[in-house]
């Protein structure tokens, strides 16, 4: 992936829908409607047959063959293995997994996916829900852990630099417009206390795998019982517990975040045991995830999304890098570590 990822093109790209149908069978005059445009762009395809399918188109530059080609072989094998329910990858007519049109500069990748029904979480139960989602990184982690084939995978490496460095993948927080100095200064000192603080934890295999790397709500479907989880474009390597703080993007500063944080590690201590050092860098974590996000916005002016969460933000970040310097944000987490 390189900075011209997030340059504009010569071309629509994230409309390009209509040359991939023939490729699946899928008929031309199906309707299709936008579910989001942030990397990549996602359709909803309806035929007139009444099927229904989801397809995204990869932006150009952002993930290579190779990387979409992981992806894929890591979404299999949960599959196959029933480690946790995701939609299935559906192939072309010529049964390839990723499929590609156009070339030199337009030319483009899309992965077809079966359609999952389903909504997302409840807010009236989020604490329930967290639960579940610790339940399930749990299960995902042991499974990664053990099957060390899948560490030949090529994905992302969700490192300190790659997440917040000068090179970000979405943007360094640093790049933010009309911060003033006082503000940078704040933000500065709690990107060196996250550096310090991992740089200490390490990378041990106990505490460093294979991640989904974005099981937040948008990414969480609930039918009945049943918990599907999508989007693994971001999937990759890093710190176990990263994966709690992906789950919390834009909710770092809710008024229940201690609740949500408790009943997930509760979850994920049911299936998978964590040591007080994995409680106590939670808050590093979530401190990482955020300026990780403070960043994400400088490169996302085209997304709907983003222009939706950034009033406030970054007010809000200023306040979280306070707490985390002093010490008392998600100050639960000492009582969770005693009574663990």
């Amino acid at each position: 992936m390189t900075a011209r990822a997030w340059q504009q093109t010569s071309w629509n790209w994230h409309e390009n829908v209509a040359p991939f149908l023939p490729l699946y069978g899928i008929d031309p005059d199906s309707a299709w409607s936008l579910l989001s445009f942030s990397e990549n762009a996602v359709y909803r395809i309806d035929t007139p047959q009444g099927e229904t399918f989801i397809l995204r188109l990869h932006r150009p530059h952002y993930r290579s063959v190779d990387d979409i080609r992981s992806e894929i072989t890591f979404i299999e094998h949960l599959r196959t293995d029933n480690v946790l329910l995701t939609p299935a990858i559906l192939p072309t007519l010529n049964g390839e997994t990723l499929s590609f049109t156009g070339q030199g500069e337009q030319e483009q990748h899309a992965v077809l996916f079966a359609y999952q029904p389903g909504h997302a979480p409840s807010e009236d139960r989020l604490a329930d829900e967290f639960h579940e989602l610790g339940r399930i990184s749990a299960r995902l982690h042991n499974y990664t852990a053990t099957h060390t084939n899948l560490n030949r995978l090529h994905r992302p490496i969700w490192n300190v630099d790659v997440a917040i460095g000068p090179n970000a993948m979405w943007g360094c927080w640093r790049n933010t417009s009309n911060m003033t100095a006082e503000q940078t200064t704040l933000l500065d000192a709690a990107d060196r206390m996250v550096r310090i603080k991992l740089e200490r934890y390490g990378r041990p295999i106990a505490r460093w795998g294979l991640l989904h790397g974005d099981m937040r709500l948008t990414n969480i479907l609930r039918n009945g019982d049943e918990t599907c989880i999508i989007d693994f474009d971001d999937c990759g390597f890093g710190w176990h517990m990263y994966e709690f703080a992906c789950a919390c993007t834009f909710m770092e500063c809710c008024d229940n975040i201690e609740a949500l944080t408790t009943s997930w590690l509760r979850g994920y201590k049911q299936v998978r045991p964590l040591s007080q050092e994995d409680i106590q860098i939670v808050p590093t974590l979530l401190m990482l995830r955020r300026l990780l996000m403070v960043g994400w916005f400088t490169t996302h002016q085209h997304s709907a999304e983003a222009r939706a969460l950034e009033p406030g933000f970054l007010e809000k970040s200023l306040t979280m890098a306070k707490d985390y310097l002093d010490g008392t944000f998600l100050s639960c987490l000492t009582r969770t570590t005693e009574n663990a």
